[in-house]
């Protein structure tokens, strides 16, 4: 069985080059349900939020100049009861936004990881690795305006308008002042945005400097700390981080002014709703009553516009988000769309008809016009001295890169027409250096799988693992990551990643230089491996070690760009 071919629309493939920002979070599934239900609540709560106003209205116009003792309780009651609805409605519309939000970013999150691994090797190397941190980082920044904003805005800001005719109701030509102070607030906010979206991109580029150049230190802090070259380090981080910091401050400047402003334009509009609105009363077209529900509905309509304007000056970020999400859902795939499903039993011959490669960015081909078929079970020899040659070979087999012209066969199959995005257990490469991920030993060996742990300890007795392992103080808990090296030989941590790759009995084992980091005592069990799964599996050795080669039914080397049969 091939499997299900039909292909799933995941979430961060909304992010093409033709989307918006929203586009993200309106393609989820139940999108259209969720929605529907948040404007219905909405609705109500702006309803009950009237109660309030109404409610003092009715205390200074009619309960207090008639002394109604009894209609006072119960629109006491009433009122408290729209409050307490209003309240708990409240609670519910931010539980199910957050909800929504918390499950776009996983959703998506999930899926950006996905779409990272299922990318062009070319493609994610274009970028450093900062880079791509910072466009991961965009899935939070989103979510952030999905949850605090987005909705509460669209959801509450048509309710504005309903206050404000609410106050067209009770006093006539009064709504014009808070109505000129709404329009005044926004053309504020335009020439605050000026400032702000020049800041943001400003801390943006900034940012993502200083980014690069901590994870390069961290990688390198062994070097850094040989060369004496701490600091130099320091001085470089501290220019970066002045230039960080004058940087925010003009961010946090104008992030700052649409609610000062606010806060003081509230202020005016409710001073100067009693102003006008006494005159009024004491003309005697506006009760007391009415001029105190236009007060409160005079500030409650300037809320979700605050909300709205806060939103407008920050929106810059929303649509710088989408644009790095945007980077991401362009890369494209290593695997057509559409392409079945990689066999899951191959025998293992490995064959490239008329194979030529060269990088994205250079015009000289690294392999030009190459041949080579290895039959199921044969053990090949590959001599070279330029290693990106070699390795770009070993890595055309391996299907992560494509050529430019000609053809790679796995057992009769074009790799690039089948789904080889999971090839672990038929097809193993082990590189150069080895790399263990944050774990134990024995983690890293069964890959994180527990119904792999017999398989795993057998692998690494194959590997004569056993007895070193043992010396340390956690034996096979011990825990493991990329500062492994320091206190792990590299000989031990090659042999353990050439454990991980055989506990799935691999058909296609390809070693790029593998016995590079070994030390005597693992090139000698590495020798004994090799000859142990000679005629077992098809075996493919990039390695100028003249014992290693000697295992070789046929020995080639790269010459220039091409490949020769030596014997």
């Amino acid at each position: 069985m091939l499997g299900n071919t039909e292909k799933i629309k995941k979430p961060i493939e909304s992010f093409d080059k033709g989307s918006n920002w929203l586009t993200g979070l309106v393609s989820l599934p139940h999108f259209a349900e969720n929605a529907f239900d948040l404007m219905l609540v909405s609705a109500v709560i702006n309803i009950l939020t009237l109660a309030l106003p109404l409610t003092l209205m009715q205390v200074y116009d009619r309960i207090i100049p008639n002394s109604g003792i009894s209609t006072l309780t119960w629109l006491l009651i009433g009122c408290s009861v729209a409050l307490l609805l209003e309240a708990i409605l409240r609670v519910c519309r931010a539980f199910i936004i957050n909800w929504m939000a918390a499950r776009f970013e996983h959703l998506v999150g999930c899926s950006t990881v996905e779409k990272i691994l299922a990318s062009r090797l070319p493609d994610f190397e274009k970028d450093e690795v900062g880079v791509h941190l910072d466009r991961f980082s965009a899935v939070s920044t989103l979510r952030g305006f999905y949850a605090g904003q987005v909705f509460q805005i669209l959801l509450d800001v048509p309710f504005a308008a309903l206050f404000l005719l609410a106050i067209w109701y009770l006093a006539g030509g009064l709504v014009f002042f808070p109505v000129s102070i709404v329009i005044f607030y926004f053309i504020l906010i335009y020439f605050f945005r000026i400032g702000f979206h020049s800041s943001r991109r400003e801390q943006i580029t900034i940012n993502d400097r200083r980014s690069n150049f901590i994870i390069e230190l961290l990688e390198s802090i062994h070097l850094a700390k040989a060369m004496t070259f701490e600091e130099e380090m320091l001085r470089r981080y501290e220019r970066l981080q002045a230039s960080g910091a004058d940087t925010n401050l003009k961010v946090t400047f104008w992030g700052m002014l649409p609610s000062n402003v606010g806060v003081l334009l509230s202020q005016i509009t409710m001073f100067g709703l009693i102003g006008l609105g006494a005159m009024d009363v004491i003309g005697g077209t506006l009760t007391v009553g009415g001029l105190t529900a236009c007060t409160l509905l005079g500030g409650r309509a300037l809320q979700p516009i605050q909300s709205a304007a806060g939103f407008w000056l920050r929106f810059s970020d929303a649509e710088i988000a989408h644009s790095k999400l945007q980077k991401i859902a362009t890369m494209e795939d290593e695997v057509e769309s559409g392409s079945l499903p990689f066999p899951d039993d191959i025998e293992g011959t490995v064959e490239l008809k008329n194979v030529s490669y060269k990088f994205y960015s250079s015009e000289t081909l690294l392999l030009d016009d190459v041949n080579l078929k290895v039959v199921a079970k044969e053990t090949i020899g590959i001599m070279g001295q330029d290693s990106v040659r070699t390795t770009s070979l070993l890595c055309l087999m391996l299907g992560i890169l494509k050529p430019e012209s000609g053809i790679v066969l796995i057992d009769d199959f074009d790799i690039s027409k089948w789904d080889h995005s999971n090839l672990r257990g038929r097809i193993e490469y082990l590189p150069q250096t080895g790399t263990l991920f944050n774990g134990t030993i024995l983690e890293n060996i069964s890959m994180f799988d527990e119904n792999r742990t017999a398989a795993a300890l057998d692998a690494a007795a194959l590997l004569k693992l056993d007895d070193h392992i043992a010396n340390l103080p956690m034996g096979y808990e011990t825990q493991t990551g990329s500062q492994a090296a320091s206190f792990l030989p590299s000989g031990l941590i090659q042999r353990i990643c050439i454990a991980r790759a055989l506990v799935l009995r691999p058909r296609i084992l390809l070693f790029d230089r593998t016995n590079s980091a070994m030390d005597q005592e693992s090139l000698e069990i590495f020798h004994s491996l090799l000859e142990y799964l000679k005629n077992k599996c098809t075996m493919v050795m990039v390695t100028n070690q003249p014992n290693l080669l000697t295992l070789a039914d046929t020995v080639y080397e790269v010459v220039g760009d091409t490949l020769e049969d030596l014997f």
